[in-house]
């Protein structure tokens, strides 16, 4: 096929005109909706030679290897039609698509650009490894964010991607966000079958200390909804210690913790609070700041004292509440919590406490 596009491109260099003239009937084709359980499908384009002389179409171009391309061969004389045809696959590929296909033509190479167009239902099992979260009428990638480690002075940005699986357009709304966190959407109206994109820009300056951060905020599928889906954004913001010295670092101070590990054994919701104790000590040079000593993202435990400074050399105990009926799930859990404190390198020490939560009889 190729070698003889070539051989034509050569004869018409001869017996062409530099200029074809062509009238193109469709630039645009437009597939609609379609599943994608329906497997690829197929359009055509056409064009109308409306010069005096012939010509040819020389090569197609997908720009998406997702669609394949033919073409009417030979000498399109004058008056004549020529299709180009093309096949959409779209498997894996749910939601609204805009690709385009180059169609060079003439002894001048001319190219003409025709658009392809639609929207691909996705199957069960595309939108299930997709959008795993199955959120009524949206479907979305996670609802639950974490950013790991942020540099304290540097910014993150972060997606999650949505799916409109209803037969209703989505106006997609979302209640305040705390001041660090900036949203964005691709679109705030999302056709049916169509995907969009929230993208969450996270400015670690805003925030006044370091160590977990916990955010959160609530996404409504549409105006006046009030059945809306909880988005949690967890991580850390750390400090930024690539400016201080050598000297700095080894006159700074050092958080250890002891035990890392406290064993509660089988507990019931049902159980009284539980009482647990930890110690912070400053291996460090200078003194040990304790800004706070959190559980991220939950509320089974509380501290009741801490120590706020604790100077070179010495240590101090925290004495904390375990709330078994406020431990999420049945079997056995892990509550990492947090010691936070200005030790440029380790600005956060963890103590997991560990059982089992057992089902309550009926």
């Amino acid at each position: 096929m190729h070698r003889l596009s070539a051989a034509l491109l050569l004869l018409t260099a001869f017996f062409l005109p530099a200029a074809a003239q062509i009238l193109w009937l469709e630039k645009e084709y437009n597939f609609g909706s379609f599943p994608e359980e329906g497997g690829p499908r197929t359009g055509q384009v056409r064009l109308v030679n409306i010069g005096k002389e012939p010509t040819v179409i020389n090569r197609v171009k997908p720009t998406c290897g997702c669609t394949v391309a033919g073409f009417t061969e030979g000498l399109i004389a004058p008056g004549d039609t020529a299709s180009v045809w093309f096949t959409y696959n779209p498997a894996g590929r749910p939601g609204r698509f805009n690709k385009s296909i180059k169609v060079y033509t003439g002894a001048t190479n001319d190219m003409t650009s025709i658009s392809l167009i639609g929207t691909v239902i996705g199957s069960k099992s595309t939108l299930a490894a997709n959008y795993p979260v199955d959120a009524g009428p949206m479907r979305l990638s996670t609802t639950a964010l974490d950013l790991g480690k942020v540099i304290y002075g540097r910014a993150r940005h972060e997606y999650i991607s949505g799916y409109n699986q209803s037969t209703d357009t989505l106006h997609l709304r979302w209640t305040p966000i705390p001041a660090p966190l900036s949203l964005g959407v691709s679109s705030k109206e999302v056709a049916p079958g169509d995907i969009f994109t929230l993208g969450i820009y996270v400015n670690s300056r805003e925030e006044h200390e370091t160590g977990p951060v916990d955010y959160s905020f609530t996404l409504y599928p549409f105006e006046g909804d009030q059945d809306g889906h909880l988005i949690k954004i967890t991580g850390e913001i750390i400090p930024d210690t690539s400016q201080m010295s050598e000297q700095e670092l080894r006159d700074a101070p050092s958080a250890m913790v002891y035990p890392t590990v406290i064993e509660l054994g089988d507990i019931s919701a049902s159980d009284k609070p539980r009482k647990v104790e930890f110690t912070v000590r400053n291996e460090g040079r200078s003194q040990l700041n304790v800004s706070r000593v959190c559980l991220p993202g939950s509320k089974a435990f509380e501290v009741k004292q801490m120590p706020s400074h604790i100077k070179p050399g010495k240590e101090h105990k925290v004495t904390g509440m375990v709330y078994p009926d406020r431990i999420e799930g049945e079997g056995p859990f892990a509550l990492e919590v947090q010691t936070v404190s200005n030790d440029p390198l380790h600005p956060s020490r963890i103590v997991r406490i560990v059982g089992t939560l057992k089902t309550l009889k009926r």
